[in-house]
């Protein structure tokens, strides 16, 4: 099964493998992580400052831009009110008496004409 080239290819590659010269390539590859390491983080902060420098600006523009709010105790001014009003040319459910009590004596209780 063997040819003459399979022998000629292992002898060849046996050769190659006794010419190479190890090398350690430990130092490049930890250099090159912390250069990695130190524009990653560099990138990240000139990001965020960026961000601040732009939003910071723009959050403070649009709070002076806020109208004030109203007080508590008054309801809006430009809104409907939320109960509708009964129309006026519809009679009252309740009948309504013209005088609903006797009339009240300017001078007090008790007190004689």
């Amino acid at each position: 099964m063997n040819t003459s080239i399979d022998d000629l290819i292992r002898s060849t590659l046996t050769d190659l493998a006794e010419e190479a010269v190890p090398m350690n390539l430990t130092d490049s590859a930890v250099a090159r992580a912390r250069r990695r390491r130190t524009l990653t983080v560099s990138v990240g902060v000139a990001g965020v400052v960026a961000a601040l420098m732009v939003g910071t600006p723009l959050a403070l523009a649009v709070s002076r831009d806020a109208p004030p709010s109203a007080p508590a105790d008054q309801p809006p001014v430009n809104f409907p009110s939320p109960v509708p009003s009964p129309p006026v040319d519809l009679p009252s459910p309740v009948p309504i008496s013209p005088v609903p009590f006797p009339p009240v004596d300017p001078k007090g209780p008790g007190a004689g004409s």
